[in-house]
């Protein structure tokens, strides 16, 4: 009897154990942050983020990579999510403020489906051009560009990609005639700028920073209305007299739709607590992009202000995705 208590003992303290060990994994389930593709800029930001954010939120934060459909699949992973704040998505704007005009037959619905957390950062955004382009500047770029009469080539990474909204804006800004061609993607774009094949194209910093550093590449002007942070010596394209391009490129953080407010708070207060920090803004900085944290409400009303002035654009000139 006493040999049969002792198993029994031991049975209720194995099973007592489990379920310890079981509530604390509970407890620590990790977040995972996801992103549309691994390697790229976006992945950087997540993977620097998740390191400050983990302590905070006392629980692992875990880049995870949905590659396919230009973010779709990623994006509809997280809609598809339980609403507990451990499935979160971090994406560029493009996702939330072009894709929804461009794509008819998306498999979620942007607004309904997705609960806004925190914009994370803002892209230096800029317009390049070779280093034998014999301009210094958008004015001597556009003076240049009248001077001929075939128009120059820009290039774009692709249809519906906000480079080509940039370009768009630029044309109804300066008024020269350009011609689009659209790219497999940035690198072939870069490549052929340097080469002088293409005669410029936009580009968020941290795809074209090297290059510039390295002098195969000039900064002829940033997209937006203020200078950024991260590259204080280069003018706007708004202060050199041509204002109107001005589509900023961000990075932010949604959940599913119907996480509970006060789990959007917490992970909004543990994100504008990292983006404190010294260290990442100094990592985030030297890859050309400023820290830009916002709350929950104010990253809705950035997207949806977004969504209507890039659509317009869109809706416009009749871009149709490839």
């Amino acid at each position: 009897m006493r040999r049969l208590f002792d198993a029994f003992a031991v049975a209720v303290l194995a099973v007592t154990m489990g379920l310890g060990t079981g509530s604390a994994n509970a407890q620590q389930k990790p977040t995972r942050l996801l992103i549309f593709a691994a390697g790229g800029p976006v992945d950087f930001v997540g993977r620097v983020l998740a390191s400050k954010l983990s302590p905070l939120l006392g629980s692992a934060v875990v880049v995870e990579a949905r590659p396919g459909a230009n973010g779709i699949i990623a994006a509809q992973a997280v809609a598809n999510a339980e609403p507990d704040g451990t499935t979160l998505l971090l994406t560029s704007s493009g996702l939330f403020t072009i894709t929804p005009t461009l794509t008819k037959d998306l498999p979620y619905n942007t607004d309904r489906d997705f609960a806004p957390v925190s914009r994370i950062v803002i892209n230096a955004s800029v317009m390049v051009s070779s280093a034998a382009m014999p301009a210094n500047n958008v004015r001597e770029f556009v003076e240049f560009a009248n001077s001929r009469k075939e128009p120059l080539v820009f290039g774009s990474p692709g249809i519906g990609n906000i480079v080509q909204l940039w370009i768009e804006q630029f044309k109804a800004a300066t008024r020269i005639n350009v011609t689009h061609v659209p790219y497999k993607g940035i690198a072939p774009v870069v490549i052929d700028v340097i080469g002088g094949r293409a005669a410029a194209t936009f580009a968020d910093m941290p795809a074209v920073l090297s290059n510039i550093k390295g002098g195969k590449l000039k900064a002829l002007g940033l997209i937006g209305t203020k200078r950024n942070s991260t590259a204080p010596d280069i003018p706007t394209i708004d202060e050199q007299g041509f204002p109107g391009v001005d589509a900023l490129s961000w990075y932010g953080i949604l959940a599913p739709a119907k996480t509970p407010p006060a789990v959007i708070v917490k992970i909004t207060e543990a994100i504008a607590r990292a983006l404190a920090d010294p260290d990442l803004k100094e990592r985030l900085a030297a890859s050309g992009v400023e820290s830009a944290w916002s709350t929950a409400e104010e990253l809705r009303q950035v997207i949806q202000n977004d969504r209507a002035r890039l659509g317009k654009i869109i809706v416009e000139q009749k871009i149709v995705a490839e």
